[in-house]
């Protein structure tokens, strides 16, 4: 029997927790050891989820031969330290998104993990979900027509708090970095799509919204045109319920989907689903159904994809990291110019 991939988590908040919980009926993936801000959390995590052991410090975490990946589930701001420190130590890693907090140290990463010569992989779990290969499918085979304008949601209503991690700008807060992501790289890869790309890059951007008390980015929406033509709206929020409803408008109809992020917005359900809504015809409802939750499925993914250094299109290559924050940049910095 093939032994399992064993991956080191690094975190022991709520992320953290489904991704374990995920994994514990998966046959290719285990997880076997975590590290958290204490070696006091780092052993009460561990013993609620029956890991092998647990890690005092980072140190030792990164120093264990039986850990062949490390999930990188904390703050933003701490991804590219804790990334590096785990590429320098020969280790492969499944990193939270965003990968960092901008452009440049995300190709401080990237071109690490190049070097060194290791896996790597900004986790933006929805792109490794068949739900999105289904989508790409109808997209492709014009269920729809041409693709002409996306519309993309993600936003939720979190109490303001100055030391929360979703409005404190030392942690990283603001809606565009925790969830604008999602939104941008589901409208970069479908720009790709109509052009027989991976992705594309926007042309022109745009945005208008609302910076909260706290500096962060409370509630924002990008305008975005691509060179096929192909225009998206794309809002996120941190503290207004905008919802995680994504569509696509095409000449002959359009494809809802109520939550493509989160299939059915519980990170443990094994179904989801989205309608295609064609002019003149009855609604199609297209189910998918995976074995493991989504944590699950992308994990197994890694542990399919660790001989190649990336996993396969269509979850996020390194250039497509990259290029998706260079966007959210922008869509920072024309904030910042509209306040």
């Amino acid at each position: 029997m093939k032994s399992k991939v064993r991956f080191g988590v690094i975190g022991t908040g709520g992320i953290a927790a489904d991704f374990c919980e995920a994994l514990r009926g998966s046959e290719t993936c285990e997880v076997v050891s975590a590290v958290g801000s204490s070696a006091e959390k780092s052993a009460t995590f561990s013993r609620r989820f029956g890991l092998a052991r647990s890690a005092a410090n980072l140190k030792d975490l990164l120093g264990d031969e039986g850990v062949d990946v490390v999930y990188v589930a904390t703050p933003h701001p701490l991804h590219e330290a804790q990334a590096l420190a785990c590429i320098e130590m020969g280790k492969h890693v499944l990193c939270e998104k965003p990968l960092t907090v901008d452009a440049p140290s995300t190709e401080r990463v990237l071109q690490a993990a190049k070097q060194r010569g290791v896996f790597l992989l900004e986790a933006y779990m929805y792109r490794c979900h068949p739900l999105l290969t289904s989508l790409i499918e109808r997209v492709k085979r014009g269920d729809i027509g041409e693709l002409r304008h996306i519309k993309a949601d993600f936003g939720f209503r979190v109490p303001r708090d100055p030391q929360g991690r979703l409005f404190d700008l030392k942690l990283g807060g603001g809606g565009i970095l925790d969830v604008g992501g999602y939104c941008m790289s589901f409208a970069r890869l479908l720009a790709g799509v109509v052009s027989s790309a991976p992705f594309a890059e926007p042309a022109r951007l745009h945005a208008v919204g609302f910076t909260g008390p706290t500096g962060a980015d409370e509630i924002s929406t990008a305008l975005v045109e691509f060179a096929s033509g192909l225009t998206a709206t794309l809002t996120c929020a941190v503290h207004h319920r905008v919802g995680t409803e994504a569509v696509l408008y095409g000449e002959a109809g359009r494809i809802v989907l109520p939550d493509p992020w989160i299939p059915q917005g519980m990170r443990q359900s094994l179904e989801t689903s989205f309608v295609v809504k064609r002019e003149g015809a009855e609604d199609e409802v297209v189910s998918v159904r995976t074995e493991r939750p989504t944590y699950a499925v992308q994990a197994e993914l890694v542990a399919r994809s660790l001989s190649s250094g990336q996993a396969p299109w269509p979850a996020m290559s390194w250039e497509d990291s990259l290029g998706n924050m260079r966007a959210l940049d922008a869509w920072r910095a024309a904030i910042a110019k509209n306040a």
